[in-house]
């Protein structure tokens, strides 16, 4: 798989249910990390969140770095898990 179609990006996981995702990209900004897109998985139905957010940093150079400093992190008074996956972007 060609590198330049490989995204990084990092689970959180244990979000606050009442998070917000402008909150959430705010938090991590705030630890040094800039943000491409945060996306707080939401329930379809009731529009709640299940504590899952996925967060594109702008440099994923810097994916480990952020997954040391920030997993295990207080996140409004609940400790955030932080983990990378790959996401392939779509061929154009």
């Amino acid at each position: 798989m060609d590198q330049s179609q490989v995204a990084q990006r990092l689970l959180f996981s244990n979000v606050p249910v009442d998070c917000h995702d402008e909150y959430l990209r705010l938090w991590v900004e705030a630890r040094g990390y800039r943000v491409a897109s945060v996306r707080l998985i939401r329930d379809q139905v009731s529009g709640t969140s299940p504590s899952f957010a996925h967060v594109q940093l702008m440099y994923s150079g810097k994916v480990d770095e952020v997954v040391r400093s920030l997993d295990g992190q207080e996140l409004d008074g609940r400790k955030v898990q932080v983990a990378c996956f790959a996401v392939r972007s779509a061929g154009r």
